[in-house]
C-alpha cells in the first residue's frame, strides 16, 4: 500500500507538470533564485535587478496557469498553445527590461496590479465565452478549497521536516547550519505548495456545470460567521453615517477603507452562497442579494464624499485615485446585481479585471492622474509666492507661510519618491538629476537638495515624510503677571504637556481638593472639585477659532480669543490661556494637545 502511494503521488505530480509545464517551472526558478539570495545575502539596494526577476517570475507562474486552463477548456491546438506561451514570455522579458532602474513606489504599484489582475484572469479564463454560471461557481470552489489544503498540508510538512533537521542537529550533532530553515521555507512554500496546488485544479473544466455538490461547512460558516460580520459592519457603517449628518462633520478618511471592506466581504459572503439562491429552503439569500445592495448606495455617497474631501483639499494620490476606482465599480456592481435579469456572478472578477487594469494603464492611469494633480498643485503654490519666473523655480522675495512650506516640502518629496525628480523637472531650470545625484558612498536626500534651490530649509524634507494633512498650530500672547481676574475666587496655574490621556493635576484650594486631567477624546479639560463636582471645559471653539482668524502660528494673539468659560450647579470657571499648541490632521479630523499654559480661575456660586 505504501509503494502504491508513492506511485500514485509520483503519477499525479508528473500529470501537474505536463498540465502546467511553465508555471511550475516559474515557481522552480523563483524558489532557486531565493535561494540564491539568501544564499548570498543579497542587498535589496544594489541587486534590485534579482527583485525584478523575482516579480516576473511570480506573474508569469500565475499568467501561464491562466493561458493553460484557458487552453485546456477550448482545446487549442498544439502549435497555438506554443505560441501563446512564447508570447507570455516575450511579455515577461519585456516586463523585466522596463523596470526602473531604482526600486520606486510606482513599479511596486503596477507589480501588484498585475500580479492581482492575473489572479482575477485565472478565476474566470476557462469561462471566458461560456456563461456557465455554476460551473465558474464550482471552478472557483475548487481553486479556493485546493489553495487552503495546499497552504495546510504545506505548513504541517515544513513543521514536521523543521522538528526532524532538529532531532538530527540534537540527537548526532549535525550541523546544517541557521539558514538550512530558510531554504526548506522557501524549497516547501514555492515549489511544493504550487505543485500540489496545481495537481488539484479541475481538468474537465466543461463537465462542472452539472455538478450540484455543495459543502455543509461552508453554508454554515458563511451563513453564521460571514453574514453576521456584514450585518454589523452595516450597523456601525449606517450609525456613522447618521452622526455625519446630525454633526455635519466631514467623515474621516478611515471610513473608505471600511465601506470597501463591508463591500468585499458582504460579496464574498454573498457568491459563498449563490448555488443555493434557488433552492426553497434558501429564499433568504435572493432577498438578502437585493436589500444588500440597496445597502451600499448610501454607503458609496459616504465614500464618494470622504475621498472628495481629500482630493479636494490635497489633490489626488495613487492611493486616493485607487479609492475613487473602487467606489465606481462598487456602483455599477450594484447597479448590475439590482437591475440585471440575468445576474451572472462572472461579472464580479471580470469588471474588477478590467477596472484594475484601467487604472494602471493608459493615459488616465493612477500615476499619470496623481502626478499631474500634485504638479499643477506645487504649480499654484510657486505662482501665489511668485517663484516662478519665466516658468522656472527661483528663491522666493517674500515669506512662505510655515504651512505652505510643509506642503512644497510634502509634494515635493512625493514626486521625487513616487515619479522620480524628472516629473518636476519642467519648473527648474537646474539639472535636477545632477542636483540630486548621491555621491559615491553618501547618503543624499534630494528633497533637500530640491528645498535648497528654494532657499528653503533641509529639515522641511523630514517634516515631508509626514502626511500633508499633518499640521502644528501654536498660539501665544503676554498677560499681565499676578493679576487675578474680578469676581473670582481662587486661581490654579494650569501647564499641560499629555501624552495621550496621562496628564493629571492636583491640589487643594482652601482646603477642598482639586483634580485637573486632559481628555483627547474629548478634546477637553476634566475639572473634579471635592471628588464629587466634575466639570468639562472644551477647547474644540476656542481652538477652530483661533485656527481661523490667525492661521496655523501666531506669537501676538488678542487675549480675548484665548478665554474659555464654564459653569456647572456649583462653580463658575474662566480658563485663561498664555499658550496653546495643537497637532491637527485635517484628513482624518484628529486634534491631539501639545501643550497648553496658562490660569484656571474658580468662583464658587452661592447656595440658593
Amino acid at each position: 500500500m505504501k509503494f502504491y502511494s508513492i506511485e500514485l503521488i509520483i503519477h499525479q505530480a508528473a500529470k501537474a507538470f505536463r498540465r502546467f509545464p511553465m508555471a511550475l517551472t516559474c515557481a522552480i526558478l523563483s524558489a532557486t533564485l531565493l535561494i540564491y539570495m539568501v544564499d548570498e545575502d543579497t542587498d535589496f539596494k544594489d541587486n534590485v535587478h534579482l527583485f525584478y526577476a523575482l516579480q516576473t517570475l511570480w506573474l508569469g507562474m500565475v499568467a501561464y496557469l491562466g493561458l493553460s486552463v484557458f487552453s485546456e477548456r477550448y482545446t487549442m491546438r498544439t502549435t497555438t498553445v506554443i505560441m501563446l506561451n512564447m508570447a507570455v514570455a516575450a511579455l515577461m522579458v519585456y516586463y523585466f527590461y522596463a523596470q526602473p532602474e531604482f526600486y520606486t513606489v510606482k513599479s511596486v504599484s503596477r507589480f501588484i496590479i498585475l500580479l492581482i489582475a492575473a489572479h482575477l484572469g485565472v478565476s474566470f479564463a476557462p469561462f471566458l465565452v461560456n456563461t456557465e454560471v455554476n460551473g465558474f461557481w464550482q471552478y472557483n470552489k475548487s481553486l479556493l478549497i485546493r489553495f487552503l489544503t495546499s497552504a495546510i498540508y504545506s505548513a504541517v510538512f515544513y513543521i514536521g521536516l523543521s522538528i526532524a533537521l532538529l532531532a538530527i542537529k540534537e540527537l548526532f550533532n549535525i550541523d546544517f547550519g541557521e539558514k538550512i530553515y530558510l531554504y526548506l521555507f522557501i524549497t516547501v512554500g514555492v515549489i511544493l505548495t504550487t505543485w500540489f496546488f496545481l495537481a488539484g485544479v479541475p481538468s474537465r473544466v466543461i463537465a462542472l456545470e452539472q455538478v450540484r455538490e455543495y459543502p455543509k461547512g461552508l453554508r454554515i460558516f458563511t451563513q453564521y460567521v460571514l453574514l453576521p460580520l456584514v450585518v454589523i459592519y452595516l450597523i456601525i457603517l449606517y450609525f456613522y453615517e447618521a452622526k455625519i449628518l446630525f454633526t455635519l462633520v466631514w467623515p474621516r478618511g478611515i471610513v473608505s477603507y471600511l465601506i470597501l471592506g463591508f463591500s468585499t466581504l458582504g460579496m464574498l459572503a454573498l457568491l459563498l452562497v449563490w448555488p443555493l439562491r434557488d433552492d426553497a429552503e434558501h429564499t433568504w439569500i435572493r432577498t438578502f442579494t437585493k436589500r444588500f445592495f440597496l445597502a451600499v448606495f448610501p454607503l458609496i455617497i459616504l465614500l464618494i464624499m470622504a475621498i472628495g474631501r481629500r482630493v479636494m483639499e490635497y489633490g489626488v494620490t495613487e492611493n486616493r485615485y485607487f479609492l475613487i476606482v473602487l467606489s465606481l465599480w462598487l456602483f455599477i456592481v450594484a447597479i448590475y446585481f439590482l437591475f440585471s435579469l440575468r445576474k451572472n456572478i462572472k461579472f464580479v472578477p471580470l469588471s474588477l479585471f478590467f477596472a484594475v487594469m484601467l487604472s494602471g494603464f493608459g493615459p488616465w492611469n493612477a500615476f499619470q492622474v496623481s502626478s499631474l494633480s500634485q504638479h499643477n498643485r506645487l504649480e499654484k503654490i510657486f505662482q501665489e509666492y511668485k517663484i516662478l519666473v519665466n516658468g522656472k523655480a527661483v528663491k522666493p522675495k517674500k515669506q512662505i507661510k510655515k504651512a505652505d512650506e510643509k506642503e512644497i516640502s510634502s509634494i515635493i518629496n512625493y514626486m521625487i519618491d513616487v515619479h522620480g525628480v524628472e516629473s518636476i523637472q519642467d519648473l527648474f531650470s537646474q539639472d535636477l538629476s545632477v542636483v540630486t545625484k548621491e555621491k559615491k558612498g553618501e547618503y543624499t536626500n534630494k528633497t533637500d537638495q530640491v528645498l535648497a534651490l528654494l532657499g528653503m530649509e533641509s529639515n522641511l524634507a523630514y517634516a515631508a515624510m509626514e502626511p500633508a494633512s499633518k499640521e502644528n498650530h501654536e498660539y501665544s500672547c503676554t498677560r499681565s503677571d499676578g493679576k487675578l481676574v474680578s469676581g473670582f475666587d481662587y486661581s490654579i496655574p494650569v501647564n499641560i504637556y499629555p501624552i495621550n490621556d496621562s496628564y493629571y493635576d492636583n491640589g487643594f484650594i482652601d482646603s477642598i481638593s482639586y483634580d485637573i486631567k486632559y481628555s483627547e477624546k474629548q478634546f477637553a479639560i476634566i475639572i473634579t472639585i471635592d471628588k464629587d463636582n466634575v466639570d468639562t471645559i472644551i477647547l474644540e471653539k476656542t481652538f477652530m477659532n483661533l485656527k481661523s482668524q490667525y492661521g496655523s502660528n501666531d506669537s501676538s494673539v488678542d487675549e480675548t480669543y484665548m478665554q474659555l468659560n464654564a459653569s456647572s450647579a456649583k462653580y463658575d470657571y474662566k480658563l485663561e490661556l498664555d499658550g496653546l499648541n495643537v497637532d491637527l490632521d485635517e484628513e482624518d479630523d484628529e486634534k491631539k494637545l501639545s501643550s497648553l499654559r496658562g490660569t484656571l480661575f474658580v468662583k464658587k456660586k452661592s447656595a440658593q
